[in-house]
């Protein structure tokens, strides 16, 4: 008997659902009807912002009540904010394909709204009055700019110097080379620049590039130098110039900076980076089996490095973002936590981790080992690991590789090993 009374009000409350979503409808219906004959030629966007003011009002009438019908209402209202919602963003989403875009030194301009403070143009230098100027960005570096301005800019987009197959960072610290060199004029516009005088005209030095600019090429942005950082580990903002500071905003999680080719004595001498560069290698080691691993796979383990995916490619190169970390001390801190993670489940919880360890065949000892292990070394031939005093003593001796060699037909076997 309860049973067929539950499924009485279930059915019951289906039905008043339906009744609630039909009055909201009508609703909506009504006030874009109204709004039609009043003005003919209204978009669909309009008529959504209508019906959007519409259903929030309403929801704001019937927040203070704790009524059961007025709570269905309210969730009646609800979805359908959330359908007009979806039905706007697919307009938007179509009006967006359909933009015109304006392309000049490989920019890509393209128009913007209205809503939101008034930013600087950078090639008039004059306020954007979005009331009354149509304006434009670039998709990729984020140059801003009037519409009417957009024929007149001077400066390469960043992302195409970034996207060229000879890009590097510049990784020495720039040298002043003095106004002399530069003609005394601007290195990205031109314009004539001069220590006396007034301040329009004063050189203002790029820390990256190592070149004068005038105030309209150079804003005094602030940013980290690669070059400082790769030296001194020195991530003090410096003064950039604005092609500069686009540069190296869109490189900023881009893997570039090559730390340990291109100044190996600082992880030498510096026991963060010494103890980052190890868990780096460990990190290569440890791929090795998780991709050979169901379990870790179904884990997605590696997904606790995906703020640094590089590092299960190379054991060299960081990005600026993270030799930031490595001065403030926050990117030791979380390789130390995410090494913890990837070695309890190699070395406690997987036991296919586990049945892919070693075991040195140079001494008594059978506690297993792996590559990753404190003093341990690994045969470059066969992969194989000892403890390192024992392949050391041994003169680094690999009994796997010579049972291969046996094993091996005579036509196999190199000739300088069987001299």
């Amino acid at each position: 008997m309860s049973s067929v009374s539950s499924d009485v009000f279930l059915e019951d409350e289906k039905l008043q659902q339906g009744a609630d979503a039909n009055f909201v409808e009508m609703q909506v219906f009504d006030i874009i009807d109204q709004a039609r004959r009043d003005n003919g030629n209204l978009t669909r966007k309009e008529e959504i912002r209508l019906a959007v003011d519409l259903c929030k009002e309403k929801l704001r009438l019937l927040s203070e009540s704790d009524e059961t019908d007025d709570r269905r209402l309210r969730q009646g209202y609800l979805d359908k904010l959330v359908q007009l919602g979806l039905e706007k963003q697919t307009i938007d989403d179509e009006d967006n394909e359909n933009e015109e875009v304006i392309r000049v030194r490989d920019h890509s301009f393209v128009i913007q709204p209205i809503r939101g403070r008034n930013p600087t143009c950078e090639v008039c230098m004059t306020t954007i009055w979005k009331l009354m100027h149509a304006w434009r960005r670039c998709k990729y570096c984020g140059l801003r700019t009037h519409s009417s301005c957009t024929s007149s800019v001077g400066r390469m987009c960043a992302s195409s110097i970034v996207t060229r197959h000879d890009f590097a960072l510049t990784m020495t610290i720039c040298e002043e080379k003095g106004l002399a060199a530069q003609n005394y004029r601007c290195h990205e516009c031109a314009r004539p620049l001069s220590f006396e005088g007034s301040s329009a005209v004063e050189p203002r030095l790029c820390d990256y590039s190592g070149f004068y600019f005038c105030s309209s090429c150079h804003w005094n942005d602030q940013m980290s130098i690669p070059a400082r950082m790769l030296h001194n580990l020195d991530s003090e903002p410096r003064p950039v110039s604005r092609a500069s500071k686009q540069l190296l905003t869109m490189i900023d999680n881009r893997p570039l900076i090559p730390l340990g080719s291109a100044n190996p004595m600082l992880i030498k001498l510096n026991s963060s980076l010494k103890r980052i560069n190890r868990i780096r290698s460990d990190f290569l080691f440890m791929k090795c089996y998780f991709v050979s691993c169901r379990t870790a796979r179904q884990l997605r383990i590696l997904q606790y490095l995906c703020r640094h995916q590089h590092f299960v490619e190379s054991s060299d190169v960081y990005t600026m973002a993270e030799m930031r970390d490595i001065v403030s001390g926050k990117l030791l801190e979380e390789m130390e936590d995410i090494h913890q993670v990837f070695l309890k489940h190699i070395t406690e919880e997987c036991e296919t981790c586990k049945g892919n360890a070693f075991v040195c065949e140079l001494c008594p000892d059978k506690q297993i080992i792996f590559p990753f292990s404190d003093n341990v070394s690994m045969c470059c031939k066969c992969l194989a690991v000892f403890h390192h005093k024992c392949f050391e003593l041994r003169s680094r001796f690999c009994p796997r590789c010579e049972r291969r060699s046996k094993r091996a037909p005579p036509e196999e076997i190199d000739p300088n090993e069987r001299l």
